[in-house]
This record gives C-alpha cells, sequence and structure tokens, in this order.
C-alpha cells in the first residue's frame, strides 16, 4: 500500500503577524532617524546661535576697547557754537548718548580733506545698542548708526576718576578732563555682563 507523503508545514512568505511586527519596528527606527536628525539640527541652529551672538560680543568688545583707547581731550562745538566737555555720559532723553568723546587715529583711505579725528556716540536705542559717528568733529552731520548689538537691557556706567575713585556719573572738573577708565555694565538675554575698558593711551 503507498503511502501519501507528509506535507512540510514550513512557508516561503511570511505571515501577516510577521509583517505587522517587521513594519512596527521599521516605523519605530524612522521616527528614531527623525528624532536624532532633527535634534542635530536643533543643535546646530543653537550653536550657530551662540557663535553668532559671541562674535558679536567680541566686536563690541574690540571696537569700544578701540576707540577708548584713543579717546582725546579735545572739546568740540555743538550747533549752536557751544563749547562742549571732551567727554561725557547722558542718561536721559530721546537721544541720550551714555558715551560722547573724540578720538584720533581715524582712517582716510580715500584721501579727503579732513583731520584724522572722529567724534563718536554710543546709544541704547530700543534694545539695540548702537555706535554713531560724526562727519565733523565739530557740528556737522551724524552718519546712519552702526548696530553693534540687540536684545540689551539698560547700560550702568561707572567711571575713574584721576584719584583712583569710581563714580556713577562723569563730572570733570575742566571740560578737557577724561575719565582713567570706564565700567560697562548690561544684561543680554537673561545674562549680565560687565568690561572695564582705559580711557586714552595717555591717561595711564
Amino acid at each position: 500500500m503507498a503511502m501519501n507523503p507528509v506535507k512540510s508545514c514550513d512557508s516561503n512568505g511570511f505571515t501577516l503577524v510577521e509583517m505587522m511586527v517587521a513594519l512596527f519596528i521599521f516605523a519605530m527606527l524612522s521616527v528614531a532617524g527623525v528624532i536624532m536628525l532633527r535634534s542635530a539640527v536643533d543643535s546646530d541652529e543653537v550653536t550657530a546661535g551662540n557663535l553668532s551672538e559671541m562674535a558679536a560680543m567680541q566686536r563690541f568688545i574690540s571696537l569700544m576697547e578701540s576707540d577708548l583707547s584713543q579717546a582725546l581731550p579735545r572739546t568740540y562745538r555743538n550747533d549752536k557754537g557751544d563749547r562742549m566737555p571732551a567727554f561725557a555720559s547722558e542718561t536721559s532723553g530721546l537721544e541720550a548718548a551714555f558715551l560722547k568723546f573724540t578720538r584720533g587715529g581715524q582712517s582716510n583711505v580715500n584721501g579727503e580733506a579732513r583731520s584724522n579725528l572722529e567724534r563718536v556716540e554710543y546709544r541704547l536705542t530700543a534694545g539695540n545698542l548702537e555706535r554713531w559717528r560724526y562727519r565733523m568733529t565739530d557740528g556737522g552731520a551724524i552718519d546712519p548708526p552702526a548696530l553693534l548689538m540687540s536684545e540689551v537691557g539698560s547700560v550702568q556706567l561707572r567711571f575713574r576718576d584721576k584719584r583712583g575713585q569710581w563714580s556713577g556719573d562723569w563730572q570733570g572738573e575742566r571740560l578737557v578732563d577724561l575719565p582713567r577708565a570706564i565700567e560697562i555694565q548690561f544684561d543680554k538675554q537673561g545674562r549680565r555682563y560687565r568690561h572695564q575698558f582705559l580711557v586714552g593711551a595717555g591717561y595711564l
């Protein structure tokens, strides 16, 4: 009597359960990949933002250090012809400048008919820390401001006089007097910054 061969229980395909498990694992891997990619992109954006903030801060420090180190005991005349102090700091008014002084060493690459002196102002306008420069030392028009940093809180200053004393406001005995050094403090994005600068190479 012939015997019928026994059929194998193995199959060549996947069962529905196996397919669902495989799809679930693939979906989980895809989600993990997207999360990792998003995290890497976010990290790159944060790093780029931090580097940009650091670069802006360094530019501000370098520029202010250059300006103040070349400050001169030179008075100027305003639009009315009044003689104004060589160094001043204003804390009130719509166009108040927390630093006003004249510096030397202005470059003249175009060979224009002007001196190497430059009258500059530092202002805080609606959270923007700006540098202003006048085309002429006495009177004259003022150029559009250069934005140094944004999102800056209120600025506090201290000035060191020739006796080595620090004060919250600058009152020189003479119109040509300069402070020996200044300290500037401000808030930016929840952090407090403090920097000190020497004023004038000949005032050390």
